[in-house]
């Protein structure tokens, strides 16, 4: 595997940059005879504080506060993350290893030989964040499918797993991730390619091991080179929402409005019934979706009540307000959020899981909401015309 270490010099710094993939044993075993080799300086690990703390500490789950989560307009990029996540650590399951078990081997040469180690990636949530307000709506509705294409031999031996992760085989795998999800490349390997550059080139000193994912060791390498140096803060900045998705928002509500309004026009009882024609759909589905999650009943009688209110502020949706009520009368526990890539595998444990019955709940709530709109605007042009 020497094709995957690279040494380089940057003002007067030796850097050997080792690129890794994140569910090979192989590569922590990499990890740990170059580091007792070279005894660097430093060490710089492609981790953030989050998973530091997640790979080090995993009892930190605890600390995971989901209704905060969902309030502050984040469940979804949660999940995104937890999407990411899980396909790694299945497909390291395949190969028996542990995802990011490089790293933490980093960390604990780092520590047996008292060299001093930094994490040099961008915080996930920022992340997660920008690659979901990058990506257009099409994209977002295939997001599940992304990673799972990734590395279709997923299933496979992990001889066949192991060939599709060398140098060779590895580029243009995720050559077709840049081509199918340009935004998603953008933010997860090109942007990152920047930050880590700079990253290592702010803090080399002396000798610099930097542990690196294989996909950013050729981008990082070629920056380091090039003395091409990035501005963090603008990497950090999350970008606003685009402007067809604030349309979007106010497309249902809009019209469903302006159907109200000409049915009051016709006569105040064409429009009371209207109005409750349109509410029986749309907070009844609403609510029935939500029995479909096995809701709790406060959930349930949420939904129902919330999601004429969420239709029209669009600022938020029914399913933030009934994931909320969830998550707080079935608070998840720890044991929730350890188990969720097990639990995924059938539907019972998906059910029995608070975690993922939250986003079932936040997820169904929002469908049914939405399809409630559908008939029952439906309806009222059917009435009207």
């Amino acid at each position: 595997m020497e094709e995957d270490i690279l040494r380089l010099f940057y003002k007067g710094s030796e850097i050997v940059l080792i690129g890794t993939s994140h569910i090979s044993a192989e590569s922590a075993d990499l990890v740990r005879k170059t580091i007792q080799e070279e005894n660097p300086d430093t060490i710089c690990i492609e981790w953030d504080q989050k998973r530091y703390k997640k790979n080090i500490h995993p009892d930190e789950w605890d600390d995971t506060d989901i209704v905060k989560i969902i309030k502050n307009k984040q469940f979804p990029v949660f999940i995104f993350g937890v999407i990411y996540k899980l396909f790694q650590k299945k497909v390291s399951q395949d190969m028996n290893s542990l995802v990011g078990k490089e790293f933490v081997v980093a960390v604990d040469e780092s520590k047996k030989l008292n060299i001093k180690f930094y994490l040099i990636d961008r915080d996930s949530s920022l992340t997660f964040k920008r690659a979901w307000r990058m990506l257009n709506f099409r994209e977002k509705v295939k997001l599940p499918y992304a990673f799972g294409k990734i590395f279709e031999g997923a299933e496979e031996t992990e001889e066949e797993v192991q060939n599709l992760l060398e140098s060779e085989n590895f580029e243009p795998v995720f050559e077709e991730l840049k081509e199918s999800y340009p935004n998603l490349w953008e933010v997860f390997v090109t942007e990152r390619d920047d930050y880590l550059a700079t990253k290592i080139q702010n803090i080399a000193n002396g000798k610099t091991v930097a542990v690196l994912g294989k996909a950013h060791l050729r981008g990082v390498s070629d920056r380091l080179k090039n003395n091409q140096k990035s501005d963090l803060q603008k990497l950090e900045i999350i970008p606003p929402k685009k402007f067809g998705s604030k349309l979007l928002e106010w497309i249902i509500p809009g019209i469903l409005l302006i159907l109200l309004g000409v049915s009051f026009y016709q006569g105040t009882q064409v429009g009371i019934e209207q109005l409750l024609r349109w509410l029986l759909w749309n907070g009844g589905l609403a609510a029935l979706f939500t029995v479909f999650a096995l809701g709790h009943p406060l959930t349930v009688l949420t939904s129902l009540i919330f999601a004429p209110l969420a239709t029209l502020l669009p600022m938020v949706s029914v399913g933030v307000f009934s994931a909320i009520v969830e998550a707080t009368v079935r608070k998840p526990k720890v044991k929730d959020f350890q188990t969720m890539d097990l639990d995924l595998q059938s539907l019972k444990t998906i059910y029995k899981n608070r975690v993922l019955r939250v986003f079932l709940v936040f997820f169904l709530s929002s469908l049914g909401g939405l399809l409630g709109n559908i008939i029952g605007g439906l309806g009222i042009v059917k009435n009207l015309f």
